[in-house]
């Protein structure tokens, strides 16, 4: 089938559907943007995810009652989103048939990974309809599409991957004729299915991923990222009060901000973007009169560009006289990390010692064991956090890391580790979690601050 121009994909979080001003605003958007071809994904109302991962360790007493408090969160914006009781009806109906699915599944005795993704998967089923036919009523053609038909994965419950070449034969198979049609899609974020149809997640956040994927698979002209902030920001504008707004970044600057800390994106939302070179851009569901901040493959200068930080790491030591001079060494360390299914996040090594932060847990006991065999381990659980400086050629700046040596020296941060990427656009710090707020703050006041920004960044309103 060929490929159809000028479709864009929107994803739409879930404050950007949990109230009947933010959903308005969604169907503003869609109408002003019509003739690029919107295809919508949307996550679960807000707060619903969350709602529905507690259901199974509920009592039956309480079960009842969390349901009944997820029914109402949406029967409020049902009622507020349609005046017609009939159409009201038809979403509440649709609710309830959903609920009673929940209901049956969180009452399992043992509820596995493959049962947590199917029952989650309901908050975007629900929130899907629900949007599909609040466009409806607005005189926009519109068709929920559930990405269980759609997105192909393995089966890594909880975190799935999707699989290129049949995701996007289904895709396209499915979307294209509704595109032609002028319908808007209105496709669940955050699932996919197995190849023989086990509901499956991509990760907490993973609708980006959804966006990302299916702009993939459509070659489309733009992914937009709808959210409840203007864009991607020199740091967290909920700690840095002085952060600006950038206007433009690079994928691979984006990808380091998604992966060390950085709220806005989905780790893995850039990687399937960059593939086809589709501009991704985030905006404010809220503030539409912004343009936001658009991620691309261009260059946009050389320097520290941002600060992303992670409260809480598990960071392990290990040491052995046994790696001095000996081949192999790490190859076997990481070779157990990979076994136990441990995603390393930063490394340090020296003659005789390798420290690491893990971006996830896996089965690490099991890994402390086969490593404490031939070494000295040391493993911190909570304690530290890391700050990471972003951006091209960050070392470009003459003095970068002797003046921030110097502001933890003046205030007394504790430096635990440090770790260099190869490509010089991250240097990332573990330091004292209670310090994480204050080092942020010290870093983008001096390097960021107002005669340091970015070219071109916008300062955020108060």
């Amino acid at each position: 089938m060929k490929k159809i121009s000028k479709t864009i994909v929107m994803k739409f979080g879930g404050t950007s559907v949990a109230s009947h001003d933010a959903v308005m605003s969604l169907v503003g958007i869609v109408k002003r943007l019509r003739e690029k071809r919107p295809v919508l994904v949307v996550s679960a109302v807000s707060g619903v995810t969350e709602a529905l991962l507690a259901l199974p360790r509920a009592t039956e007493k309480e079960l009842g009652k969390q349901i009944a408090a997820i029914r109402k969160t949406h029967l409020k914006l049902v009622q507020e989103l349609f005046k017609d009781k009939r159409a009201r009806a038809e979403v509440m109906d649709y609710v309830d048939e959903q609920l009673k699915k929940v209901r049956t599944l969180s009452r399992k005795e043992n509820v596995f990974p493959k049962d947590k993704d199917e029952l989650v998967s309901y908050g975007e089923v629900m929130s899907s309809f629900m949007i599909s036919r609040v466009l409806r009523s607005h005189k926009i053609a519109a068709e929920q599409i559930v990405a269980t038909h759609m997105i192909v994965t393995d089966d890594a419950f909880t975190q799935a991957e999707f699989l290129p070449n049949e995701t996007r034969k289904k895709t396209r198979d499915i979307l294209y004729p509704l595109i032609e049609q002028k319908v808007v899609p209105v496709i669940t974020g955050f699932i996919g299915a197995t190849e023989d149809g086990r509901v499956t997640t991509l990760g907490r956040g993973g609708s980006d991923y959804s966006a990302s994927i299916i702009g993939h698979c459509l070659d489309s002209d733009e992914v937009q990222i709808w959210t409840d902030v203007d864009g991607v920001f020199t740091a967290d504008p909920r700690v840095v009060k002085n952060a600006v707004l950038i206007p433009e970044i690079s994928y691979k600057e984006a990808s380091e901000m998604a992966s060390f800390g950085a709220k806005v994106l989905h780790p893995r939302t850039i990687k399937p973007a960059i593939e086809k070179k589709i501009p991704i851009r985030v905006v404010n569901t809220f503030n539409t009169e912004c343009p936001g901040t658009l991620i691309s493959s261009h260059h946009t200068g050389v320097g520290l560009k941002a600060i992303a930080f992670k409260r809480n790491v598990i960071l392990i030591n290990i040491y052995s006289n046994a790696m001095l001079f000996s081949r192999g060494f790490l190859a076997r360390v990481f070779g157990i990390f990979a076994q136990q299914h441990i995603s390393i996040d930063l490394v340090s090594v020296s003659e005789v010692s390798i420290s690491v932060t893990l971006d996830n847990s896996g089965q690490l006991d099991s890994a402390i064991e086969q490593l404490k065999e031939f070494s000295t381990v040391s493993v911190y659980r909570d304690g530290f956090g890391v700050v990471s400086l972003i951006g091209e050629k960050i070392l470009s700046r003459p003095g970068l890391m002797s003046d921030v040596f110097s502001l933890f020296q003046k205030n007394r941060v504790h430096l635990q580790m440090i770790s260099m990427g190869a490509s010089d656009i991250n240097v990332s710090l573990v330091i004292p979690s209670p310090d994480i707020v204050l080092a942020v703050t010290l870093i983008h006041n001096h390097f960021l601050g107002a005669d340091n920004a970015p070219e071109n960044a916008t300062r955020l309103k108060e």
